[in-house]
């Protein structure tokens, strides 16, 4: 972790990284139940946007900013967030995932392409990174995902291909490329 912080420290994403983390641990800070009603959208300025199942989800929330407002500033080590905001949102369904193993293939593979890195444990977080990307790989194909023709991306969702793809392709014909 001390080589990554450095790396973004080095390319001044550091600060923004600490903030952003507000999104990530929103869950650790509501618990299960809270969390299965809850969305963190975006964090600008101070305001940690929350989408809510309900506009009554939001009005009870509301009255409990406070304790999580504190709770995820004390887990983020300084006073980043300074407002949580809770709006309704679409909670769409949430997909069945099929589970997926991790194949012995998979692993002689992780091994292979981190095996020049000299810090045994960045060599053995970038495997385990490595791996839990391709069980999530397998499985979403398992569940019905399909894998971007350009990029190789494995996504859920309309289209032969992915939304980064498709964004870029708007993009170009916004510019009239």
């Amino acid at each position: 972790m001390e080589g990554i912080k450095q790396l973004l420290k080095h390319y001044k994403l550091w600060n923004t990284y600490q903030e952003q983390r507000a999104l990530l641990i929103w869950p650790q800070v509501t618990g299960k139940k809270i969390a299965r009603l809850t969305y963190a959208r975006r964090f600008s300025r101070g305001t940690l946007l929350v989408e809510v199942s309900s506009a009554t989800v939001a009005q009870e929330l509301a009255f409990l900013e406070e304790q999580y407002r504190t709770r995820l500033n004390d887990l983020l080590g300084k006073e980043v967030v300074e407002r949580i905001r809770f709006t309704p949102g679409h909670f769409a369904r949430p997909r069945v995932r099929k589970s997926a193993s991790i194949s012995p293939e998979d692993r002689k593979r992780a091994k292979a392409l981190f095996s020049q890195l000299e810090d045994k444990k960045l060599r053995g977080s970038f495997e385990r990174l490595y791996l839990s990307l391709r069980q999530r790989e397998q499985e979403l194909l398992a569940s019905g995902g399909k894998r971007c023709p350009r990029c190789g991306v494995v996504f859920n969702g309309d289209g032969d291909i992915c939304p980064g793809c498709r964004f870029d392709e708007i993009a170009q014909q916004n510019r009239g490329d």
